[in-house]
């Protein structure tokens, strides 16, 4: 038995379906009224769902035409048979059918009334066809293939385009012939494994990349996207793609790999530095770049901006370099500056930049060559150069001063040996032998002294000029090698000229050895000391290890040593004190001769090194011996100092204050200290001025002594 709530549930139930149909559909009483339709329906009789029941539908509602005629209905009704017609309506055509609806004794109790609109139900079939027509030419005519095909290795279906992929006149042939994908098509069957391993666990796979092999073998590369195709209960049904041949890509791709490892073998092996840099940020350096720059690997530069491996002198620079290209400008591709290392030592660079394209970003491509080892030698050269100017003008000097130094001994000499003529001949009163012999044995020594002094010209001038001509050398087989391979004969030259440079160089004579400092400096001392015995200078020494050696030549060493005191001595007045200092000093023993005399004036320091460096007119000390205060000199054992050091390679330096109480040259102390308007003291005097000359040389290790054997 059917109650209430049951016809309740069914009408839910019949609502729910009408409404789910895009169509009108009624359902009509044999008088033509409504008793139930769907919103279509009621759009179709022109009014609102909840205003369809009891409208009748003959009536499409006021001043409308009814949608059918009420003898229609009676001749349903009648015949128990459906009908169907035609009826225009705005622009369309319906198709109206009706359903007669029989109670239980067959006889008609209600009509169901369906709507079509035959205009949109034939442009949708057009629309279908055209639809269907349309992805049969992409099919047929894709440039991609596009397949179908089951787990177990057979095509389902394929179009033109794979079979040409694959070397076969028509998909027909292609999906006869390939029974088995993975063992026929596949050049690694495994391959395909991993295929569908991917499209199991993810449903699809894309650009996944295989060798295949074509109808004659011949194999070349595909590309494929892929989808599995599931029924509705999740069961896996077939798998559908596309196919690419990407074989054109793959040789590009190989000959681009190929192209770039032999640039990356070029540049990684380049004698020059390369560097990429984006927005004056490093992206690239090669090994050398990073060797150049003493560090360990491309990681600690790339990333890292310019300016960090710019010397702070030339960042301006760079910067307005960067500037200029930035604002168009022209800007020269090469120029020099300086670098600075992770150790922080500095180096010269030569760079050139070109602007290019680098993964798609505008880059600056960098060489950079180290030129260090060129400045040093263009500086050496430079430098050479104006110690030849320094030493022409010293001969210059020298030439005038011996001149000037040889009149008053000369003159002196010619006069006593005129009165000792006279003496002896009797055209002269009697007068003192002895005191004419003195002064001519005196004069005789000050002419010996000026010769050797001219010796020491020659032989500095020799020194100098040796050591240009061996640099110039050394340049010239450095540019030799830097244009072509040097011949054989060519190097037996050069090494001729420097072997005759070495034998002929002054200061090459004597053979190296290596010296216990501390004892050789004492025997220096009491040299000094005995051929000073006449001045009131104390000197001592202080500091000193008996382990300290160094390897020199003896006879230079004691050259330089002896220059050194003689300098301090005589610029020392009497009361005065000449300190030597022996200090190792990190790898180096330093000689320190530390005297406090009346220094030298700041206008003239500059110039001590540069030969026949003197402060007192040759008047005042022409008649004076060596270690004499005042005694002066021509310059000559600093210049030979500043000689040596070039030759051995030792340290030269020196520090001086002048005596504020005789601030000029032209200012006279009177050599004594007790004999000094200004100070009390020899404390006082050693307060006011003095000078530091030091030298510095490359510690060795103890010769190691042998043990006697016992008899």
């Amino acid at each position: 038995m059917i109650g209430p709530e049951t016809t309740v549930v069914q009408m839910q139930r019949l609502r729910e379906l009408l409404d789910a149909v895009e169509d009108p559909l009624l359902l009509v009483d044999l008088s033509g009224a409504v008793i139930i339709g769907n919103p279509a329906g009621a759009a179709l009789l022109d009014t609102r769902p909840d205003m369809l029941a009891g409208r009748a539908i003959w009536e499409a509602g006021e001043g409308h035409p009814g949608l059918i005629r009420k003898a229609v209905i009676e001749k349903v009704r009648d015949s128990r048979l459906p009908a169907q017609m035609e009826i225009p309506k705005d622009g369309t055509v319906l198709e109206v059918r009706l359903y007669p609806i029989l109670d239980p004794e067959g006889t008609v109790a209600r009509i169901a009334v369906y709507v079509h609109d035959l205009v949109r139900r034939r442009w949708m079939e057009e629309a279908l066809h055209q639809v269907e027509e349309m992805y049969k030419n992409i099919y047929e005519n894709a440039t991609e293939g596009i397949f179908q095909s089951s787990a177990e290795g057979r095509f389902l279906s394929a179009n033109p385009a794979l079979a040409r992929i694959h070397g076969y006149d028509s998909p027909e042939e292609m999906m006869t012939r390939i029974t088995d994908i993975s063992r026929q098509l596949y050049v690694d069957p495994e391959r395909r494994k991993e295929l569908l391993s991917l499209l199991g666990r993810f449903g699809r796979a894309e650009n996944f990349e295989a060798r295949t092999k074509r109808k004659d073998g011949s194999i070349h590369w595909i590309s494929i996207n892929a989808r599995l195709v599931r029924d509705r209960d999740g069961k896996p049904l077939y798998h559908e793609g596309t196919m690419r041949d990407i074989s054109g890509r793959k040789e590009n791709e190989e000959a681009l790999r190929e192209s770039e490892e032999r640039y990356r073998t070029v540049v990684e092996h380049s004698n020059d530095g390369m560097a990429i840099i984006t927005d004056n940020v490093h992206t690239y350096v090669n090994q050398r770049f990073v060797e150049m720059f003493d560090y360990s690997a491309p990681e600690e530069i790339v990333g890292a901006p310019t300016w960090v491996l710019v010397h702070p002198d030339d960042r301006e620079m760079i910067e307005s370099l960067r500037k200029q290209r930035d604002r168009g400008e022209p800007v020269s591709p090469r120029y020099e500056f300086k670098g600075i290392t992770k150790k922080g030592t500095t180096i010269h660079l030569e760079a050139s930049r070109t602007a290019m394209t680098y993964r798609g970003k505008p880059v600056s491509l960098v060489y950079l060559r180290d030129i260090t080892e060129r400045k040093k030698a263009e500086e050496a050269l430079t430098e050479s150069r104006n110690e030849l100017e320094r030493l022409n003008r010293a001969k210059g000097k020298a030439v005038n001063h011996i001149s000037h130094e040889l009149k008053t001994p000369l003159a002196l000499s010619r006069g006593s040996l005129t009165m000792l003529r006279r003496m002896l001949t009797g055209a002269e009163p009697t007068g003192d032998p002895a005191k004419m012999l003195d002064i001519l044995e005196r004069n005789l020594d000050r002419l010996l002294e000026v010769s050797r002094e001219t010796d020491q010209i020659i032989r500095a001038s020799q020194d100098l000029e040796a050591n240009a001509l061996r640099n110039d050398i050394d340049r010239l087989e450095q540019r030799m090698e830097g244009l072509s391979k040097v011949s054989d004969d060519m190097l037996a030259h050069t090494r001729a000229i420097r072997l005759w440079i070495d034998r002929h160089m002054p200061t090459s004579r004597g053979r190296f050895k290596v010296i216990e400092l501390l004892p050789f400096v004492d025997d220096t001392i009491e040299k000094v000391r005995s051929l000073a015995r006449k001045r009131r200078v104390r000197i001592t020494r202080e500091g000193g290890d008996s382990r300290l050696h160094i390897t020199m030549n003896p006879e230079i060493l004691r050259e330089i040593l002896e220059a050194l005191l003689k300098n301090a001595v005589k610029n020392t007045p009497d009361g005065g004190q000449v300190t030597v200092r022996i200090e190792k000093r990190g790898d180096m023993a330093w000689i320190d001769v530390i005297d406090t005399g009346v220094g030298i004036s700041e206008e003239n320091q500059p110039y001590v090194f540069d030969g026949l460096f003197h402060t007192t007119e040759t008047d005042l000390y022409s008649s004076r011996g060596p270690y004499d205060f005042g005694a002066g000199g021509k310059g000559l054992d600093l210049l030979k100092l500043k000689v040596y050091a070039k030759r051995f390679g030792f340290e030269l330096a020196m520090t001086s204050t002048r005596c504020p109480h005789i601030p000029t040259d032209r200012d006279i102390c009177p050599g004594k200290v007790s004999e000094c308007l200004f100070v009390k003291s020899p404390q006082e005097c050693a307060l006011s001025g003095g000078s530091t000359f030091s030298v510095a040389f490359r510690a060795s290790r103890a010769p190691i002594r042998q043990k006697r054997k016992s008899a």
